[in-house]
């Protein structure tokens, strides 16, 4: 066990600094900067020599960039990612009130998919030699073909406008009591969960077929166990591992949903702060996101291969 998260860490955290390292490196790489914004220029303002230096001595920006990179890493290190160029507040606070309403968001549809895509995966496996199997992954297909933005769209102007039965826009905070929390965020959490769901449902049956064509399956039959145990304990323990490790990917593919969805359902989370970030070129909150994403999912697939480990013996072994 030991071995397995020593490795998984050996690799993760050369991956989060490549990460930063690729983000920061883009912002220099962009057209224009924030500096003739946030002096006016852009509203028809002169804009002198000397206020330039002045802005870029303030913003730390008349460094060399390994400089900028290596003052900013350090200062991630001690907990300070730095401040907005354009609130003028820490970037820890802005992603502070913007994480809780994605995270509920991510969440919900992981868990959803997890649960409905991986039943539906299942009974497409044990049927799949009728034509119910065989319909359940034509529809996981069509599923998976769907866009985001479009499903988004249709599910608030349908579900919230015409049938009103969710709300089409808004959210309502945890503090304000925890049904109007989830009340407001159904729709979108039923959104970014039909596309991962049917990722989820596609993995467990390809994971549960070839388990189930195995001899040992074939031996608990010849053996009369019943058909139950035959499934889940025997079949579907040995299927999870590959949908394990699926999840981590499922989580960050939600990440880049949340943009999208954020922004139909007008939910003040990441995905519609990294927009309005990336709009006004506030590179300080786009490293500050990407940098947590980054580091999220090293720690969701330090748990899956936890959890693997803990599942198959042969993971704790090493010879898997």
């Amino acid at each position: 066990m030991r071995a397995v998260i020593l490795k998984r860490l050996a690799t993760s955290i050369p991956t989060i600094l490549g990460c930063t390292m690729l983000v920061f490196a883009f912002r220099f790489m962009l057209p224009g900067g924030p500096i003739q914004d946030m002096l006016g220029a852009s509203a028809g303002g002169q804009v002198t020599a000397a206020q330039e230096n002045a802005m870029k001595a303030r913003l730390g920006l008349n460094h060399s960039v390994p400089d900028q990179y290596w003052h900013w890493l350090v200062g991630v290190l001690h907990g300070n990612l730095g401040t907005s160029y354009y609130s003028s507040s820490p970037v820890t606070t802005v992603l502070g009130q913007r994480i809780v309403p994605s995270l509920e968001l991510i969440v919900g549809a992981l868990l959803l998919a997890t649960i409905i895509g991986g039943g539906v995966g299942v009974l497409a496996a044990v049927w799949r030699h009728r034509r119910t199997g065989r319909l359940l992954l034509a529809a996981t297909g069509l599923g998976i073909s769907i866009p985001d933005f479009w499903l988004a769209t249709i599910a608030a102007a349908v579900l919230g406008l015409e049938l009103k039965i969710f709300p089409a826009v808004g959210y309502t905070t945890l503090s304000q009591g925890f049904w109007s929390n989830l009340y407001s965020i159904a729709l979108p959490i039923l959104t970014l969960s039909v596309v991962t769901g049917c990722f989820v449902a596609r993995h467990t049956q390809s994971a549960m077929s070839a388990a189930l064509a195995t001899p040992y399956i074939r031996t608990a039959w010849a053996m009369g166990i019943p058909s139950r145990e035959v499934y889940l304990k025997c079949a579907l323990r040995n299927a999870v591992g590959p949908v394990i490790t699926f999840l981590p990917l499922a989580f960050a593919a939600l990440v880049g949903g949340t943009v999208l969805v954020e922004n139909v359902f007008d939910i003040p989370g990441l995905g519609t702060e990294i927009v309005n970030s990336v709009s006004n070129q506030d590179y300080p909150v786009v490293q500050g996101i990407v940098l947590l994403v980054g580091v999220l999912v090293a720690v969701l697939n330090l748990m899956a291969d936890i959890a693997m480990a803990v599942i198959d013996p042969r993971v704790r072994r090493g010879t898997a």
